[in-house]
């Protein structure tokens, strides 16, 4: 196991990794739904709801207890949580919407491919069934995310 003393905060590098994303989306009015399981299979899912306008993509136009559970989950995910993945939903009209996918590793957003979000979505989890695409969604690959150092890649 790492030591401690060494390792940067969770909650700082969710925070970081929460307007790595915020910036990679744009504006627009964006959902962000964070899910993680444990290794003896516990569930666990946050989500906020952000509107960011061209002159100010922060978290102040974030739902503040969204933002911080959200956060609190992601810097979990570091800690006690596998098989973690991210999930955001641009609303682009009333009736469209682009659907994005970051898987998590140490803590931090991984872009996942297309095809990825597109099965994460359009697969029965109890059955493993194909279920039909939503209807106006666009299924997109995760952009890659610099790191909180501001490298790009993770």
């Amino acid at each position: 196991m790492p030591d401690p003393t060494t390792l940067p905060d969770p909650f700082e590098t969710a925070a970081q990794a929460f307007g790595a994303l915020l910036d990679a989306l744009g504006p627009g009015r964006h959902h962000l739904v964070c899910s993680a399981h444990t290794p003896l299979g516990s569930f666990a899912s946050a989500s906020a709801t952000v509107e960011c306008t061209p002159d100010d993509q922060d978290q102040a136009n974030a739902d503040y207890e969204g933002w911080l559970m959200f956060c609190h989950l992601l810097a979990q995910t570091s800690i006690a949580f596998r098989d973690a993945t991210i999930f955001t939903r641009t609303h682009t009209t009333d009736s469209t919407s682009v659907l994005r996918g970051w898987s998590v590793t140490n803590g931090w957003p991984q872009p996942m491919a297309a095809a990825d979000v597109f099965a994460a979505y359009c697969t029965d989890l109890a059955t493993g069934d194909p279920i039909p695409p939503e209807p106006g969604t666009d299924y997109q690959a995760g952009t890659p995310l610099p790191t909180a150092s501001g490298d790009s890649g993770h």
